[in-house]
């Protein structure tokens, strides 16, 4: 399979977990060493002084490790899937080279040469900041090529599995507006009683809730002051909804199907165009709901 080229525009999901960030620290600290030893872009034979080698490892590791787990940790909002893009992640991994530039320079001026004197030089700082951000440009699109081609296929595998199991299991649950059930939430300190198998989904939008019914209930979403924990926490009981991304809910039954490219993973509503994230963490627990829940002894609306 040839590797596609993404767009810079295109969106292209930052590494959200720690076992994904390490992932890409370790990739790109494995193919800075390997364009070291190559190109000798800082004046040493790797093979004769590899202490100088492991130094700029330890520098490369130390400074994506701060980065990918520090920054994104105390600002998270730039960092969300739905914000992320092929772009901004290439300009943060050249910020990030651009600091190992800084430190390599340091590292090379009291460590390699033993003179101190020329970290106060400005053209030997430029120029071993700009070898750093030749180094940093091809390994940052090298990793980005691999990591959107290889979420692509990762994604519409999930999103071809996920499909058959809704195609095979969830047509004999189809939702009917004539049913009549009701839940009750309770939500910031306040009581509301609400129809059970018309409720399609709900998104989260600061203080508040949207709830979103079937067209034949209601065409208009219902805006409610609550958070999405204090409601995941009431539907808990209610085996069908599954709370998909931070910000949605949804009940499953209402799912026509889903959607999967390197974008991430969508699912699709049998009563609307609206289409609902899925969070990269949650696509196997959505997996694994359906495989536990859509049988006929244990269906989802009893």
């Amino acid at each position: 399979m040839m590797l596609r080229i993404p767009s810079f525009q295109i969106a292209y999901p930052f590494e959200q977990s720690t076992s994904e960030k390490l992932q890409s620290v370790l990739f790109l600290s494995l193919f800075l060493s390997l364009l070291l030893i190559l190109l000798q872009p800082f004046g040493f034979v790797a093979t004769a002084r590899w202490q100088y080698l492991l130094g700029y490892l330890c520098i490369a590791v130390i400074t994506f490790l701060i980065n990918y787990v520090g920054i994104p940790y105390f600002f998270p909002q730039p960092f969300e899937d739905q914000s992320w893009s092929v772009v901004k992640a290439f300009l943060f991994f050249l910020y990030n080279f651009l600091q190992m530039g800084l430190w390599i320079h340091i590292f090379n001026t009291l460590i390699m040469h033993n003179d101190p004197s020329e970290m106060a030089s400005g053209i030997e700082l430029l120029i071993t900041v700009g070898k750093a951000l030749v180094l940093g440009g091809v390994a940052s699109t090298f990793l980005i090529l691999i990591r959107y081609n290889w979420i692509s296929r990762q994604n519409l595998q999930a999103a071809q599995d996920l499909n058959e199991q809704l195609q095979d299991q969830l047509q004999q649950f189809e939702p009917s507006p004539k049913q009549v059930e009701t839940l009750t939430l309770v939500l910031d300190g306040k009581a509301l009683d609400l129809p059970r198998h018309q409720l399609v989904y709900v998104r989260s939008e600061g203080n508040y809730l949207s709830l979103y019914f079937d067209p034949a209930y209601s065409k208009s979403p219902l805006l409610i002051r609550g958070r999405m924990k204090e409601l995941e926490e009431t539907l808990s009981k209610y085996p069908e909804f599954f709370r998909c991304h931070r910000s949605f809910m949804v009940s499953i039954p209402y799912i026509s199907s889903t959607l999967g490219n390197s974008q991430g993973l969508n699912i699709q509503l049998r009563t609307s165009t609206d289409k609902l994230p899925v969070a990269r963490p949650k696509i196997k627990a959505l997996k694994l709901q359906l495989k536990q829940r859509m049988t006929k002894g244990n269906p989802f609306i009893t």
